[in-house]
């Protein structure tokens, strides 16, 4: 099962390959599509998803944290300027 699955998914990427010089990008998508859905299979295969899926999960984890810090520094940011635009009106009186 896994030769057939291997040869199968390097058929569809050779073919993704001479669409993609073809011009035929519709057709090269697919195949595309499909080398992702023979992938998870043969990853089922050899009983990967487990790992596969805790690294998917800390990968949603990293981006999490990363947003979450960018949100965390603009909005810190965003308050310095209101506290400095409030310290010049302040000033000016």
């Amino acid at each position: 099962m896994e030769v057939g699955l291997i040869i199968a998914l390097f058929v569809s990427s050779a073919m993704a390959l001479d669409c993609l010089y073809n011009d035929r990008k519709k057709s090269a998508g697919a195949l595309l599509i499909l080398n992702l859905c023979l992938t998870v299979a043969l990853a089922y295969q050899f009983e990967q998803m487990e790992k596969i899926f805790y690294l998917f999960l800390a990968l949603v984890a990293l981006v999490i944290a990363f947003f979450g810090v960018r949100f965390y520094m603009s909005r810190k940011k965003m308050e310095g300027q209101i506290i400095d635009h409030h310290k010049r009106i302040g000033r000016k009186d």
